[in-house]
């Protein structure tokens, strides 16, 4: 059901969806690492079978996050956000900061991380967080259109994955964002200007 906000996003959440799959992050990992691999040098890279490197990088690639170039009778892919896919750009680079950073997300918090924006619903309710400020399970129901059992557990994802957290008065609140790692920090942003 769609609510009147109109803050459903299936270009993040299907990106964040794609992304969370550990093949897929090595060879995003690979490719970042050295742009223009062809899919059997990044299977050799990575460690898997050319098939399972070849699915991985057409998953990302349909996602935006790498491009691919034929040379010869050789595909490349290049870490280049499509212009085409919203967000990719910004998904892009926030995952290369992490990467870069030496304080950046370990795999295991960057997992929990993408997981909180893997489904339409957490992206409403985050939305409707950043627009009431702070809200009790009844209202981000009553203004999400999500019912009571579904809100009760996307909150609990999005506290599990240290997003949001219950006030005194027992609403429930997003973390301040200067708490928050720069990739969710940009995630929220992509959710927020959807």
């Amino acid at each position: 059901m769609i609510s009147g906000l109109d803050i459903y996003h299936p270009t993040v959440w299907r990106t964040c969806r794609a992304l969370m799959n550990e093949r897929r992050l090595a060879c995003l990992t690979a490719v970042l690492e050295t742009p223009g691999l062809s899919v059997g040098e990044a299977a050799d890279k990575v460690g898997l079978p050319e098939n399972q490197a070849s699915i991985n990088l057409r998953a990302l690639q349909a996602r935006g996050l790498l491009t691919a170039r034929r040379y010869g009778r050789w595909i490349r892919y290049f870490p280049e956000p499509d212009p085409l896919v919203q967000h990719a750009d910004l998904v892009l680079s926030a995952l290369r900061r992490e990467w870069q950073s030496p304080s950046g997300l370990n795999e295991k918090r960057l997992m929990g991380a993408l997981r909180a924006f893997t489904h339409s619903r957490r992206l409403t309710i985050l939305k409707c967080l950043v627009l009431m400020r702070e809200a009790t399970c009844e209202e981000l129901v009553a203004k999400a259109r999500i019912s009571q059992p579904a809100v009760s557990r996307h909150l609990e994802t999005l506290r599990g994955a240290g997003l949001v957290r219950v006030t005194e008065r027992g609403a429930w609140k997003l973390v301040a964002k200067s708490h928050l790692p720069g990739l969710i920090r940009t995630l929220l942003d992509a959710v927020v200007k959807g």
